[in-house]
């Protein structure tokens, strides 16, 4: 988000935040650190049964499921064939997602991504000893997950304190792994989540993390789902500190104490018990692709410029949420699927706003972001303009969001509004019924895009045009374009023939699958057919091709 307008406005931003923070916060570290053996590992065969409790736990009862699913819900589209069809008819597993907070106990895994066959190292704190249940998340009969294995009896030891850097405000856990493990064989692409659970069966701490795709097979799945890791990690202020905040005044040199210049994968989340961002923004829409089985394959918006050539051979990349922060190859490498021909759908609003810098660190490649969100504080701009990390539309990158996009950021939604339609006759609003005029309920929200002609590709169609009360953008922002208060949805074809389609609002995957509260300032998006018919279009006209007759 728009950092000079949270601090201008600063009670709206208290309220954003809490409101971002789904559940309770994660615990933070003790002292002192040793590493436990490691446990050994139970795989679940594809028989399993729905509900699987560890040793000595009460299986969760049969009518546990994800919120929003029914016990009679239903298996997906019997015309849909596709190996995301055959992935979620497997049994599912229940109670996945029954938290209890327990102070004292955190984990991570130090990556946003992992390959087939490659090592995951759980790094943990507290004490006595857990199952580890590894689960990837779907649809699965409204139950929401598939327990791939347990890692019984892992002994959680006592962690080092974090460092924290005085310069950049980085702060890393430095935490020894108490397991080391690797994902099964055979497990589709997708995203994936540790759940650490009590020896009474309570979970306790969740770790989410993507497998990516295996680059080995010459089959690509002609969707390509991008997971906003990044911006998860902007907002992460375990240790009380991100890209946002400095909740306990630490000195940080290069932000004036502001908030931090650096975060890093090397420590947990500190949102909704260690899972961040993920059931806030991104479970929905995944739970939506996979009940109607949709043939796709999964990364994390990093890869993009770490396993850059997983994005080849698709015909859609689709984001939702919130991908805010974006490095230089990222952009490059969507910039240059769009000029190859690849659609690219977003699903979100206030996306590629920060440039941010991609480093290596002690935890492995790839685990700190760098974003001093300043052009004057970063070191870098002497010499390296175009990798300063401020906004990209403003000096000395010059290079707006919207030239990609179709339209750009244009503010923080003050009340949920109402999605305006415009253009009805396209294509998009195929089979809703919808009319120019016609309301959708409460699906803009918490941020939107605008439209801004001077910088849209020619052709940019407009096919929503929704008032919006907003925060008002103060005026010394450098980075704040003359915008009216108009969420704005557009579409545009490239020359090379893709589309790039734009929803501008962050609530699009609230209103297409019933997991959560899906509230904000206290009004709820409901599940509207309309808006899951439109992400049909978009899949069958963009992505996979439409349903078989």
């Amino acid at each position: 988000m728009d950092d000079e307008a949270q601090a201008a406005q600063k009670p709206s931003v208290i309220s954003r935040r809490r409101l971002l923070a789904v559940g309770a916060l994660a615990g933070t570290a003790a002292a002192l650190a040793a590493c436990g053996n490691a446990p050994s590992s139970t795989p679940i065969a594809d028989g399993a049964a729905t509900s699987i409790a560890p040793q000595g736990a009460p299986s969760a009862p049969a009518a546990s499921r994800a919120p929003g699913a029914t016990a009679a819900a239903p298996s997906l589209p019997p015309e849909r064939d596709t190996s995301m069809t055959a992935e979620n008819l497997r049994r599912g597993s229940g109670g996945w997602d029954r938290m209890r907070q327990q102070a004292g106990v955190s984990a991570y895994l130090a990556a946003a991504s992992v390959g087939p066959g490659e090592p995951l190292s759980l790094r943990a704190a507290g004490t006595g000893v857990v199952d580890v249940e590894w689960y990837r998340l779907g649809w699965y009969h409204g139950l929401g997950a598939r327990l791939l294995k347990v890692d019984r009896k892992v002994s959680l030891v006592k962690q080092p304190a974090a460092t924290i850097d005085k310069v950049t405000g980085l702060v890393e856990a430095h935490w020894k792994p108490v397991l080391r493990t690797t994902v099964p064989s055979g497990v589709k692409s997708g995203m994936l989540l540790a759940v650490i659970r009590s020896p009474e069966g309570h979970s306790v701490a969740n770790v989410p993390i993507v497998l990516r795709p295996d680059p080995t097979d010459p089959r690509r799945a002609p969707i390509l789902f991008v997971s906003a890791a990044a911006t998860w990690q902007a907002y992460n202020a375990w240790g009380g500190l991100d890209l946002y905040s400095n909740l306990y005044r630490h000195p940080v040199a290069a932000t004036a104490n502001h908030r931090a210049a650096q975060v890093s994968f090397d420590r947990p989340y500190f949102l909704d018990s260690g899972a961040g961002y993920l059931r806030r923004w991104e479970l929905q829409f995944i739970r939506w692709m996979e009940r109607n089985g949709r043939d796709v394959e999964y990364i994390a918006d990093l890869d993009l410029e770490r396993n850059p050539d997983l994005a080849n051979g698709r015909r859609l990349l689709v984001m939702a949420g919130h991908p805010e922060y974006w490095t230089r190859p990222m952009r490059a490498r969507v910039e240059a699927a769009v000029a190859s021909g690849t659609n690219v759908a977003f699903l979100t609003a206030n996306e590629v706003y920060w440039q941010a810098r991609l480093e290596d660190g002690p935890a492995g490649p790839g685990t700190r972001i760098t974003s001093y969100k300043s052009r004057t504080a970063d070191p870098i701009m002497p010499t390296q303009p175009d990798l300063t990390t401020c906004r990209w539309r403003e000096p000395p990158v010059n290079d707006p969001e919207a030239p990609l996009v179709g339209q750009m950021y244009g503010g923080i939604v003050q009340r949920v509004a109402d999605w305006i339609v415009t253009n009805h006759s396209h294509w998009l609003y195929e089979g809703t019924d919808l009319r120019d005029g016609d309301a959708i309920s409460n699906l803009v929200g918490q941020e939107f895009d605008t439209f801004f002609p001077d910088l849209a590709q020619p052709g940019t169609v407009q096919l929503a045009h929704s008032p919006v009360h907003t925060a008002h953008r103060p005026n010394h922002d450098p980075g704040a374009y003359p915008s009216q208060p108009i969420h704005t949805s557009t579409m545009y074809t490239a020359q090379s023939g893709a589309t790039v389609y734009a929803a501008g609002t962050f609530q699009w995957s609230w209103a297409i699958d019933g997991y959560g509260s899906r509230d904000y300032h206290g009004v709820h998006t409901p599940v509207d057919d309309r808006v899951a018919r439109m992400t049909r279009n978009l899949f069958d006209r963009l992505g996979d091709g439409p349903l078989a007759p």
